[in-house]
């Protein structure tokens, strides 16, 4: 079963689970889950937790989780994201565990991402991944599904509905074994906002996993932070096979670092 994992704190997250009535007739089942009449191998589950705090949906034992989020942009940027959990380094200030990862969902989030650009076409609004960050730390294996910007955007019905159903119509395809992809990877370098894996993920159906960015590699402590790099290879359903490095964007000595990581791991690696 896949579960939509969503909260009543956050407007935008609640516009998206209120879609999913409207579009797809959830109804009770007599537990805590919400089960569509459509398709009874999805359910909704409301969190009272934050959602980066919600490790209790392991519980739940799904086949897949999408958060149903809100995305925070102090910049305000208009945006649809999806991202895996984890957190690359000391701190976690949102939820899970220092240096630990959360197991990526890269085929559902492949399918989702390309969904946006089909399903959002009239507005400027971003459309990408997030590199791997923040809670919660679940063995489920799970995906973060976004809207975020300006209070116009967050509190949006229109654009909630279309981000749910960009979410509902991925479900569809993980349950039916139909997402289409080229190779399962592992993101390294790049921006928050990592744009050129998001290029390869629209435009030659490459499943992105776990996502490092340079900002976790550029500092100091780094070599610590390729040990976190083996879970990228393990924390993910499917696993992926390789990876692909956003060479400039990292420094040389750090560089060094990821390749010989890479190399004790037996993964090859494409430079873009």
């Amino acid at each position: 079963m896949i579960g939509f994992i969503y909260t009543e704190r956050f407007e935008a997250s609640k516009n998206m689970k209120e879609s999913l009535f409207r579009n797809h007739r959830f109804e009770e089942n007599g537990s805590a889950a919400l089960v569509s009449e459509e398709n009874k191998d999805i359910a909704v589950f409301k969190s009272d937790s934050l959602l980066f705090d919600a490790e209790s949906i392991d519980g739940l034992h799904l086949d897949v989780a999408y958060f149903l989020s809100p995305h925070e942009s102090k910049a305000g940027v208009s945006a649809m994201t999806t991202h895996s959990m984890g957190n690359w380094g000391s701190e976690s200030a949102f939820g899970g565990m220092p240096g630990q990862l959360s197991v990526a969902a890269p085929l559902d989030m492949l399918s989702v991402l390309q969904k946006f650009y089909k399903n959002e076409t009239g507005h400027d609004i971003e459309k990408t991944y997030e590199a791997t960050h923040h809670g919660p730390l679940v063995s489920t294996p799970s995906l973060f599904v976004e809207l975020g910007g300006n209070e116009s955007m967050l509190g949006s019905k229109t654009l909630a509905e279309k981000v749910a159903e960009s979410a509902y119509g991925a479900a569809l395809d993980s349950l039916g074994s139909s997402i289409d992809y080229e190779k399962i990877v592992i993101g390294i370098g790049g921006n928050h906002y990592p744009e050129k894996f998001t290029k390869l993920a629209v435009e030659k159906n490459y499943a992105f996993s776990h996502i490092m960015p340079r900002y976790a590699i550029n500092k100091s402590g780094a070599d610590k932070v390729m040990n976190i790099l083996e879970q990228a290879a393990d924390r993910s359903r499917p696993t992926p096979e390789s990876a692909v490095i956003e060479w400039k964007s990292i420094k040389g000595e750090q560089r060094e670092l990821v390749l010989k990581k890479l190399e004790e791991m037996g993964f090859d690696y494409e430079k873009i």
